[in-house]
């Protein structure tokens, strides 16, 4: 085949527009390429993996501290306090350290996100919903047993949004795959759940014993409140993942192909193109750019949320709401649960503790759900492994429960939430190893595409 006709084969595989803000390297350089080749630098076999154990300890300790978190800043302050302290702390660790790695606030013009507003709604949505979630779990409004089985709606969720809305994007292997992970999850939850007498290590005689001051109506108004909460916060990371990896913008001067999530099975949607064009090579690296990307929205996303959160400060003002009831006794709950998270014993206790690890172990959250995230290229993968913390933490529970002066003390005993999570978690590891095999398929499918129709 003649050199000219192999280059316009390859340039119909991406559109012109894709190729603005893409590297050139000079065609001298591209005689250092012995063979061309689709992935460039792939990353190691085991990187995943062990990117997907430590996503799912770190969701694990996560959902196992804020219950601990919430009851010990209760005693000075209140949930809301803590919400603030983990918004903030939050927000400002991500600030500088991407301002520090890419020079972000003088030159965010170049560097995008591509659509502010959508990247700033996207974190008001996140805001929000992280705000009732907090509510509904303060004081247990919605009863203890079901705190952490209703998480397992997330993944609901997210089949209910990509089957209506986006289920041409995902292949049929992968919706299995990810149905599989919702039935591992239901086996898994479904005891504890149903169970009326025993919630994070604590057994009781009666619900209404550990069920807090509120009424049978206000725990059923809080909980649909609570699975609202969860839509609005699956619904954010969604709209999170369609800026990042499907919209384009000149990230530190590369630039990627579009795909969708899991979206690999489409001939020339590959992760890493390289395209003859003009007589030079022109690479682009997607692990690289999604990192910059994540790490660049992830300003914007929290920012927005922690601005969200701050200007629903009022809502703490109704003790339907939040704790304080009225303006003066906000400052006094407020200013004593903060100061709290620099105090540590005496009335206070261990939130120090919780407080500080529980921002620790969330922005080790974000980092690892951004390194999966460009791993596997969809947020719904993502989001699935975080799911497998849920059976987890059941068997946690099972060992520890809430008390002492740390906050949770060992206590170790048989459970039926230990037959079922054991039951469970074997489903869900083999539907996210199934849907990973997939991936790999598709992704090979893919790559010998271009290498066809160039020979």
């Amino acid at each position: 085949m003649a050199e000219g006709e192999t280059s316009d084969d390859l340039q119909t595989l991406i559109r012109p527009d894709d190729l603005e803000g893409i590297t050139e390297e000079s065609t001298g350089s591209a005689a250092t390429h012995s063979a061309p080749s689709l992935l460039h630098d792939p990353p190691p076999a085991w990187q995943l993996p062990v990117q997907c154990v430590l996503l799912v300890l770190v969701t694990t300790a996560l959902v196992i501290i804020l219950p601990v978190y919430l009851e010990s800043v209760n005693v000075v302050g209140d949930a809301y306090s803590a919400l603030i302290f983990a918004a903030i702390f939050t927000a400002l660790p991500v600030v500088l350290f991407v301002q520090i790695r890419y020079s972000y606030f003088c030159q965010f013009m170049r560097l995008g996100p591509s659509s502010p507003s959508a990247i700033l709604k996207t974190g008001m949505f996140h805001g929000i919903s992280s705000l009732m979630i907090v509510y509904a779990l303060d004081r247990k409004r919605v009863v203890c047993h079901a705190q952490e089985p209703l998480m397992g709606l997330i993944v609901m969720y997210m089949i209910i949004i990509y089957f209506f809305y986006k289920g041409p994007e995902l292949s049929s292997p992968k919706m299995f795959s990810l149905c599989g992970v919702l039935g591992g999850l239901f086996l898994a939850m479904d005891f504890q759940l149903n169970n009326l007498y025993r919630c994070h290590g604590r057994s009781r005689k009666n619900p209404e014993d550990d069920g807090g001051p509120w009424s049978a109506q206000a725990h059923a108004l809080w909980t649909i409140v609570y699975a609202a909460a969860l839509f609005l916060f699956t619904l954010s990371w969604l709209l999170l993942e369609r800026e990042v990896i499907t919209k384009k913008s000149g990230t530190g001067g590369l630039s990627m192909v579009s795909t969708v999530s899991g979206g690999m099975s489409a001939p020339g949607s590959d992760a890493e193109a390289l395209i003859s064009s003009r007589g030079a090579v022109v690479s682009t690296p997607m692990q690289s750019s999604l990192d910059a990307k994540w790490g660049i929205h992830l300003v914007w996303f929290t920012l927005a949320s922690l601005f969200t959160i701050m200007m629903l400060f009022w809502t703490d003002f109704f003790t339907a709401l939040g704790k304080a009831g009225s303006p003066q006794e906000f400052v006094k709950l407020t200013s004593g649960g903060l100061r709290c998270h620099f105090h540590w014993g005496g009335e206070c206790g261990p939130t120090a503790l919780y407080g500080w690890l529980f921002v620790a172990l969330h922005l080790a959250f974000l980092v690892l759900l951004g390194r999966v995230l460009a791993a596997s290229h969809s947020i719904i993968y993502a989001l699935s492994v975080t799911s497998v913390a849920l059976p987890v933490q059941a068997l946690w529970w099972s060992m520890f429960r809430i008390g002492g002066p740390l906050g949770m003390e060992w206590y170790p005993q048989e459970s039926g939430e230990v037959i079922f999570s054991l039951l469970g978690l074997p489903i869900m590891i083999a539907c996210l190893c199934y849907w990973s095999h997939v991936e790999k398929r598709e992704k090979q499918r893919s790559n010998n595409f271009p290498l066809t129709a160039a020979s």
